[in-house]
């Protein structure tokens, strides 16, 4: 309990910058605890001098008021947010403390010369970012106690040298304890680092396995894909192809009942064919195995091609089928068969979902912030589509009411894929029971970078 209690006490200091980290909250802390805690051991130095000295000067008034300056440390760092200030402040107070002492006070006998080695680990430990600056200023110091030497060619004796052992002792004993608790949080840190690197080293590998499991994986699909094309797509020919045959023959007989069940095995065998066509194409897709070829397209003959090719597959259901273009769309400098193959799976999906209603394609010209587009919406009176559904609707073999309405699910999808590789996109507004629109936006090309391409 009162662990805790202290903690809190030394985090008040701790801006709340400086606890993102964990290790950065224990620099902070070591910082402000060895600022609290350090500074006695000057108490007991100076308070020593001060007792053996018949006189007192203004370089024992200097080392006094440095020492005491630790003390503010602590609250600088609370006031400015930043370990690095407070951190550059002590080690060039403490370099000039241990250097002004020893100079004054025992030369080499010192007790502040052991404070000159904690200087340089506070130096290195706060401010390892900057090394040139804890050098400089280390030998500035050093440059400055060589030449006073050289001047005074000896150490003033202020105290007897021989009446420093004791005191001395003291520091190394202090100087030690504080350079053992900076080793101690090194080792830490060294530590932890180890271990995350060690974690990394692992879950590197698990990874390296797991991909290469799934290159194979992926190696082998393609393969069952390449000839589950061919198994399964010939043998789906033939049965469309004879149920075309026996329909016509059929229907030139006259026999009614007949007609309506080879109608449905030809409906059926065709909407297979486009499940199976749609399974078999997703991978391409995914891979880039897909050739996009741009080239200038006349919009309006493109969509007059569509229109002819929906207008019976929508009214199957009994829908009405509406184009809506303001004025002429002009060329596009597009892939005309993949924009064909999307507005074709945007009709066919409107159709299939929407009863006795109206689906209208419009198409229009508008500018905006990414330059001339040219946009296409697919509306439709039809069961609209939930809120919580629309974020998952161009995933792979997401479906809506796949019970009553079938498909694989993937018609979506490849849509909005294709319309990525022509450098569109496909958005949807839609709400229950009162219809949806999807609108295909595509860009313009300058007439410089269709010549260019």
């Amino acid at each position: 309990m009162s662990t805790d209690r202290l903690i809190r006490a030394v985090d008040w200091f701790v801006p709340p910058l400086l606890r993102e980290s964990k290790a950065t909250l224990w620099r902070a802390r070591i910082f402000v605890i060895s600022h609290l805690l350090g500074p006695f051991s000057a108490v007991t130095i100076l308070g020593y001098l001060y007792r053996v000295q018949s006189t007192h000067d203004a370089v024992f008034a200097i080392l006094c008021l440095l020492c005491g300056s630790f003390w503010a440390l602590p609250f600088v760092l609370k006031l400015t947010r930043d370990l690095h200030k407070p951190a550059l402040l002590s080690f060039c107070t403490l370099t000039t403390v241990s250097v002004l002492g020893s100079f004054f006070y025992g030369g080499v006998s010192s007790p502040f010369l052991p404070w000159f080695l904690t200087a340089q680990l506070i130096g290195f430990f706060y401010l390892s970012s900057r090394p040139l600056l804890v050098l400089a200023i280390i030998g500035t110091n050093l440059a400055g106690f060589s030449v006073a030497y050289h001047l005074t060619g000896s150490f003033p004796e202020r105290v007897p040298v021989g009446t420093l052992s004791t005191v001395g002792m003291m520091s190394v004993c202090a100087a030690t304890i504080y350079n053992s608790m900076m080793a101690v949080y090194y080792a830490y840190v060294m530590v932890a680092q180890s271990a995350l690197k060690q974690e990394r080293t692992n879950h590197l590998e698990a990874l390296l396995v797991a991909k290469r499991e799934a290159e194979q994986a992926n190696e082998a699909k393609a393969v069952f894909l390449a000839k589950m094309s061919h198994q399964l797509r010939t043998p789906l020919n033939a049965i469309i192809g004879y149920s075309e045959i026996l329909l016509e023959d059929t229907e030139a007989s006259g026999q009614t009942t007949d007609v309506v069940e080879l109608k449905s095995i030809h409906k059926a065998g065709r909407h297979l064919l486009s499940l199976v066509s749609d399974v078999l194409y997703m991978p391409k897709i995914d891979s880039d195995d897909v050739a996009v070829e741009l080239h200038l397209v006349d919009l309006d003959e493109c969509l007059d091609e569509v229109v002819a090719t929906c207008r019976n597959l929508i009214s199957q259901n009994g829908n009405t089928f509406a184009l809506e273009k303001p004025r002429p769309l002009g060329m596009v400098h597009t892939d005309e068969r993949r924009l064909r193959q999307i507005l074709i799976n945007l009709l066919g999906n409107a159709g299939k979902f929407t009863s006795n209603g109206t689906v209208t394609l419009r198409a229009w010209r508008a500018a905006d912030g990414n330059g001339e587009q040219v946009l296409f919406g697919v509306r439709d009176t039809g069961i609209g589509i939930a809120a919580d559904a629309i974020p998952s609707l161009f995933k792979n073999f997401n479906q809506v009411n796949a019970e009553q309405y079938g498909g694989s699910g993937l018609g979506l999808a490849v849509s909005q894929k294709l319309a990525q590789l022509l450098q569109g996109e496909i958005s949807v507004l839609s709400e229950p029971r009162q219809g949806s629109e999807f609108t295909l936006r595509l860009p313009i090309a300058a007439p410089a970078e269709v010549a260019l391409a």
